[in-house]
């Protein structure tokens, strides 16, 4: 027989057992943080807060508000650099060459190498690649190369350095005694150290990290020159002026992400803030963002004829079915399907991918056919070079709602790198669950150092 005490007890128990899994359910009706959410917003109107921060860095039409990006990976950076003296040598980075987003990762090598050694900065010359034949880099061409203010803003440059980094000096090429184009800056040593000296490296791999400082290597090299000099029974004792030393801006140098502190890939990012376009390219970007009727998923179309990856057929065929994989997966149903924004440079091929698409049942678009009706915006785009037309598909790609394109090509990984919160590709949205809106996913097209150096 059950007491009368005991049945409150088991009315007790029995309530705290309800309320519990009622808690559990309720509780369940949220995802748990491993899980992918079911539907997940990007793009346009309002893109992550990161991409919005990089975007006004380097893409806005007005000059970016001081202080809403602080730097502060950059100025951590330079308030542990060495002290500025007269012996602080002017580096004058050399050797750079490729498409756009090969010639701002090796920008960001040269900023890097300078912030890193505290030394003062030469703005670099790069040569602009044939707009028609893209494996024609001009390398030996004088006549191709063009200072840094040609290819990117200077000002800005200027305007950040000077504000978290205000000990080093920057000085254009022409203000150089020697510099062509007959400055007043006297020059008293020009020197160059390479780093194929380094031991055990090897072009192209990246080889600097945080256990192997680029610092250390580059004093060592310094001094080693300084003291040559010192020994040198010819030298001037009168000559007066900077040191420049010219070193070649390697492709994929730094092993930025070997850093368990995370400072050098917080440096990193803020570097790619740095380097901000030219007016025009910006300016197109803007009149282009005005003409999508809706949200856009971006296609890296690379079949321009430098290609050396997959066929035009082969991308045609996994860009569409990843499209409709994404719409599958993350699109809302009853509601209109994105558009399809592609990133091309060639105009042939663009409208394959457009009359492919519509049998798809996607909608395509692009810089041209955008700007149909927009007689000044079109001119805009066909007096660019190449490859400051592929500034005009970035700005576009990374506020796109998802992102496609190959592993094999530093655009399409640049662009992934933008996206993603971290500001490293971490893999396929399809396969890691993202809640920060990379949304990207990039077809493996050859096994390169990208991800990590970029």
């Amino acid at each position: 027989m059950i007491s009368g005490a005991q049945i409150p007890r088991r009315i007790a128990v029995g309530a705290a057992i309800t309320l519990s899994l009622l808690l559990v359910w309720t509780t369940r009706l949220r995802p748990f943080p491993w899980e992918r959410p079911a539907q997940m917003v990007y793009g346009p109107p309002d893109p992550p807060a990161h991409v919005v921060d990089y975007l006004e860095q380097a893409y806005s039409v007005a000059e970016p508000a001081p202080g809403h990006y602080q730097y502060t990976g950059l100025r951590e950076a330079c308030d542990h650099a060495p002290d500025a003296d007269d012996d602080t040598p002017f580096l004058n980075c050399v050797g750079m060459v490729a498409g756009i987003t090969s010639i701002v990762a090796q920008v960001k090598v040269c900023l890097k190498m300078a912030v890193d050694t505290g030394s003062h900065l030469v703005l670099p010359r790069m040569p602009l690649r044939s707009s028609e034949d893209l494996t024609a880099f001009n390398f030996l061409n004088d006549e191709a190369y063009m200072a840094y203010d040609e290819w990117f803003d200077a000002d800005h440059l200027r305007r950040v350095l000077g504000r978290a980094c205000p000990r080093m000096r920057i000085v254009h090429p022409a203000e150089l005694e020697d510099g062509g184009g007959g400055g007043s800056i006297e020059v008293k040593h020009r020197w160059s150290v390479s780093v194929d000296q380094a031991l055990g490296y090897r072009k192209a791999q990246s080889y600097f990290w945080a256990g192997r400082p680029f610092k250390n290597w580059f004093d060592e090299q310094y001094l080693r020159l300084r003291f040559l000099n010192n020994a040198n029974p010819n030298k001037d004792p009168i000559k007066r002026g900077i040191t420049v030393v010219n070193i070649d801006s390697e492709f994929l140098l730094f092993r930025i992400t070997d850093d368990p502190t995370g400072r050098e890939l917080h440096l990193w990012n803020d570097l790619s803030h740095l380097v901000r376009f030219r007016e025009q390219p910006r300016q197109i970007v803007h009149n282009l963002l005005q003409k999508l009727p809706r949200p856009y998923y971006g296609v890296h179309f690379r079949v321009e004829n430098d290609t050396i990856w997959s066929s035009l057929e082969n991308q045609l065929k996994v860009d569409l079915d990843a499209l409709d994989l994404a719409w599958n997966r993350f699109g809302k149903p009853g509601l209109q399907k994105p558009l399809v924004y592609l990133a091309c440079g060639d105009q042939v091929q663009v409208e394959k991918f457009v009359e492919a698409g519509a049998a798809r049942g996607w909608e395509v678009t692009h810089k041209w056919k955008l700007a149909k009706d927009d007689p000044a915006t079109t001119q805009m785009i066909n007096s660019l070079a190449f490859d400051f037309q592929g500034v005009v598909d970035m700005g576009i790609m990374v506020r796109a709602q998802f992102f496609f394109g190959i592993t094999g090509s530093a655009f399409s990984s640049t662009i992934a790198h933008l996206r993603d919160v971290t500001g490293r590709y971490r893999g396929s949205s399809f396969d890691v669950w993202d809640d920060e809106g990379a949304a990207s996913h990039l077809f493996f097209e050859g096994d390169t150092q990208y991800a990590c150096c970029l």
